[in-house]
């Protein structure tokens, strides 16, 4: 090898050097920062091949959409009861420059803005009862409004940071271990009042619902038995009148004929009487013998 083609091969090694130092690549789902000894010089938000000096670095941040699951916060309600809330943020970032300043990279920035939503969810929630969190109270679309309120009050107080809160969800709303029981405890209590209540309502309308019976069913009885009565007297009245027919047309028959019935129940199969042969009773039989 000769000494000009060894030259020329250390001035495209000296080129290729310089080119990869100068170079660099942005990829669609990223945005660069360039920094110049630790200096931001450059914001690069588009895609493809750019250049830079050679004694400038490059620091990427994502453009895409980002995901911050905080840990439980608590928040005092307005009824004074403290639960915990559980919610995620999705964020972006939308201006690098601003993101590089005040918290150098995206795990700061995301700390710094966690501690902005803890706050607003402290904020909006704690102007609201616990029924009004959990069940949405009497409006409808509540809770939605109370996320969307949280995220909008973020997303404002994070527009310094260099980022966007887009959505904010909250996945739960528990109470605190502590207070758990002594809720459980009162839900019971008062679920067993309600029994009791609901019993006892039961209790007195059946009370009511016997004696109402009660009283018919003796009104019943009463109705019936003067109905008997009324029946039984005219059935007698009728009775009597055919007797007295009878007894006028042939008195001497009519007492033959009442003797005999008296006979028929007084005298049954088996009966023993002790009475004397002379008693009117058998008066019919003694003028049977003469």
């Amino acid at each position: 090898m000769t000494g000009k083609q060894t030259f020329m091969l250390m001035l495209l090694a000296a080129l290729a050097a310089l080119v990869g130092s100068t170079a660099f690549v942005v990829d669609q789902r990223e945005q660069a920062l360039v920094l110049q000894f630790g200096n931001p010089k450059q914001v690069v938000s588009e895609a493809g091949l750019h250049f830079k000096w050679p004694w400038q670095n490059v620091r990427s941040f994502d453009l895409r959409l980002l995901e911050s699951d905080a840990l439980p916060n608590e928040v005092i309600t307005k009824d004074k009861k403290s639960i915990l809330v559980d919610n995620y943020t999705r964020w972006k970032i939308i201006d690098p420059l601003k993101v590089y300043q005040v918290a150098r990279d995206e795990k700061g920035v995301a700390a710094r803005m966690d501690d902005v939503v803890r706050g607003k969810v402290r904020e909006v929630l704690g102007q609201h009862t616990l029924h009004e969190i959990v069940s949405g109270g009497d409006q409808e679309n509540l809770r939605i409004e109370l996320m969307k309120s949280i995220r909008d009050r973020a997303d404002a107080n994070v527009r310094g940071l260099g980022i966007s809160v887009v959505d904010l969800r909250i996945k739960r709303a528990d109470l605190p271990q502590e207070n758990s029981e002594a809720v459980f405890q009162r839900m019971k209590a008062e679920r067993n009042r309600i029994a009791k209540e609901y019993r006892s309502e039961g209790e007195e309308a059946a009370k009511e619902i016997r004696a109402e019976a009660e009283k018919k069913r003796k009104v019943l009885l009463a109705e019936a038995y003067k109905n008997a009565e009324i029946l039984r007297g005219k059935a007698d009245a009728v009775t009597t009148r055919i007797y007295a027919r009878a007894y006028q047309r042939d008195p001497k028959f009519y007492a033959f004929t009442r003797s005999l019935e008296a006979y028929r129940s007084a005298i049954g199969e088996g009966t023993r009487l002790v009475i004397s042969p002379d008693s009117e009773f058998f008066h019919f039989f003694q003028q049977s013998r003469q």
